[in-house]
């Protein structure tokens, strides 16, 4: 009896979390709730075991604890994984850092390449959110001046008693409008400030990091055949001793683009 509670316990559950999830592929856009965090999926549809790997990354986040999760090859981890962290970190901003590491350099541009892409839509989802703010802040600043304005009309009464006779005078002044409340002598500027706040609509930043061996453009670099050569070849031309050598030796051949990086203060 006790298993048969179980299993139907779990049938249940298995039910209530695929009706969740209908919820979100049939959605308009990829732009859903999970478990109170607003996620940015930059795509019209969603597989269950993308749903599920993004929730078990969250109460990974949330519980401040590590997890090891294992998807096929082609199944979609890495949208998941930038949607989610991103998302999280839009809404949790002091929650750290995204480090993603990868064996190669295409799959690393590959990274980049979905960055951009989850980035692109929540900036537009954003923008669309701003627009669509500051037009129903007109629209219900235009509603409230047209209810709360009011034709006021002030009379004022005199009257005087002479031998037990009163005599009454009515004055209308001219009308004027009254609006809502104000701030500091000023209408409220209701709705959000303008702004882009850069990738993401966050101000994120994302950067690659590899060995000079992938990432050095150099062309005489370039043309040494393994890594230990290329690596020799880039530190004869920036090593701090050979920077000091090329300024009283014209022969000492260094690296422009090193150079440029350094005249620029970076």
């Amino acid at each position: 009896f006790v298993t048969r509670r179980c299993y139907l316990a779990e049938i249940l559950l298995t039910f209530h979390r695929c009706c969740i999830f209908a919820a979100c592929v049939f959605c308009a856009t990829m732009r859903f709730n999970l478990e109170g965090l607003e996620v940015f999926f930059p795509y019209d549809r969603i597989y269950l075991e993308q749903y599920q790997y993004m929730r078990s990354i969250k109460q990974t986040l949330d519980a401040g604890g590590h997890c090891l999760l294992e998807m096929p090859t082609g199944t979609g981890k890495t949208v998941c994984l930038l949607s989610l962290i991103t998302s999280y970190q839009l809404a949790h901003p002091n929650c750290g850092k995204l480090v993603y590491c990868t064996r190669t350099v295409p799959e690393m541009n590959s990274v980049m390449e979905e960055l951009g892409t989850v980035f692109s839509y929540r900036s537009e989802q954003l923008r669309l959110d701003r627009e669509a703010a500051a037009a129903a802040d007109a629209s219900n600043t235009q509603q409230a001046e047209d209810v709360t304005m009011m034709d006021v009309e002030e009379s004022a009464t005199s009257s005087t008693t002479n031998n037990n006779t009163e005599q009454q005078q009515q004055q209308v002044r001219k009308r004027k409008r009254i609006y809502g409340p104000k701030k500091n002598g000023q209408k409220e500027n209701m709705g959000p400030i303008p702004y882009d706040g850069g990738a993401g609509g966050s101000g994120a930043l994302a950067l690659c990091l590899s060995s000079r061996r992938n990432m050095c453009i150099h062309e005489r670099v370039l043309r040494e055949s393994d890594r230990e050569g290329i690596d020799a070849a880039c530190r004869s031309m920036t090593a701090p001793w050979a920077l000091e050598r090329a300024k009283t030796d014209q022969t000492v051949e260094t690296c422009q683009y090193f150079d440029g990086f350094q005249a620029a203060g970076e």
